[in-house]
């Protein structure tokens, strides 16, 4: 996950007029590739400075690998069922959000989604166009696979600012009324309420979609106007997701509040685990401790600066367990084995989505 890893509805692509000479350079495909590759090399060198260099700054890779060989196998055992389980839950969201849709195209769907999502920078975008074609060959129609795109884009967002709020809440009621958690405890929850307002009225009706629009629309264009990019039209996105989102909410809000909760949740049951495996619970970290850690990491995935939040997500990660009272090797490694269990499969699985994806497209070809 998706966010780790972010999912609106793919927008419609608006054709380059051909005598538009000024355009067609800044748009091509070859442009694009390159920005591309040039975004992923970035990334990978921001992630191989932190495996490599600022990681042994924290915690020696020698000591880690033997607090591995402590692991008992009950542990190694519970963390391979939460590997299983993790990927076996994943595709339940889309299940939510068309229930007729079977398991096998659910877990296709999702499981492609979460691959490239998570391989290329800023590949939540990317990943919304694939799982919309992966539904559009299963047979989906096109309002419903767009509806379901769009709500799993919003509960990912609510969750992804809530459980950081959540966590931090925790920290305060457990004790650390520091000034710094209390402030993001207060900025979380009123982020948290104002965009479920916001849901709320955009959801409701169209006049709502488009007072939230009007709201939002000038802080958008002042934003891009710093970036130098042209501002997309908030009220037709806005109206649009209403009018593809609306019915299906309504109907199925539970469903998809309690399948996404777990698809949140079962990486953090892999850290748990993994923290649980090396001594590290319930002494000296407590349940909320790591459920903050993990939530607060978590959310940097909503800023791809790599791969997946390879070494950013990780250091941030690391740096709040030992904050924490964790050693730095120890927490080095229960990332390390996070990664390992959680992520790493779920990329392998995704490939596999992928193919299956294309051998059923062939097979429907033919």
């Amino acid at each position: 996950m998706i966010l780790k890893s972010t999912r609106a509805y793919a927008p419609p692509v608006t054709e380059i007029p051909v005598n538009s000479a000024a355009e067609a350079p800044v748009n091509s495909p070859k442009k694009k590739r390159l920005r591309t590759i040039i975004t992923l090399l970035i990334g990978l060198l921001i992630m191989a400075a932190v495996f490599f260099f600022l990681f042994p700054q924290l915690g020696n890779y020698g000591k880690a690998i033997e607090q591995l060989k402590n692991i008992s196998p009950m542990w190694i055992a519970l963390l391979v069922a939460a590997g299983l389980l993790n990927i076996g839950l994943y595709p339940l969201t889309a299940i939510a959000a068309i229930p007729h849709l079977s398991y096998r195209h659910a877990f296709v769907n999702r499981q492609a989604g979460f691959l490239v999502s998570n391989v290329i920078p800023g590949g939540g975008a990317v990943a919304v166009g694939t799982q919309y074609a992966i539904l559009a060959r299963y047979g989906v129609p096109a309002p419903a696979a767009a509806a379901a795109v769009s709500a799993d884009a919003v509960w990912t967002y609510l969750l992804t600012l809530s459980f950081p709020m959540i966590g931090v809440v925790g920290l305060v009621i457990e004790g650390r009324s520091t000034a710094g958690f209390m402030t993001g405890a207060i900025i979380g929850v009123v982020v948290v309420i104002i965009s479920v307002i916001a849901i709320a009225l955009i959801l409701r009706s169209e006049a709502g979609a488009r007072l939230v629009a009007r709201i939002v629309q000038k802080p958008v264009n002042r934003a891009m106007k710093i970036i130098k990019k042209p501002a997309p039209d908030i009220t037709e996105k806005l109206v649009e997701f209403h009018h593809e989102a609306s019915e299906l909410v309504a109907r199925r809000w539970h469903w998809l509040t309690i399948t996404n909760v777990i698809a949140q949740l079962t990486p953090f049951i892999v850290l748990l685990f993994a923290l649980a495996g090396l001594g590290q619970f319930p002494q000296p970290l407590t349940l909320i401790e790591i459920f903050a850690a993990y939530s607060i990491a978590l959310l940097l995935t909503s800023f791809p600066i790599t791969p997946g939040g390879l070494g950013t997500v990780d250091a941030a990660l690391v740096a709040l367990l030992v904050a924490f009272g964790v050693d730095s090797s120890i927490a080095v490694v229960a990332d390390l084995i996070w990664r390992l269990v959680w992520f790493l499969p779920q990329l392998l699985v995704g490939l596999g989505a992928f193919g299956m994806y294309k051998w059923d497209t062939r097979k429907h070809e033919h």
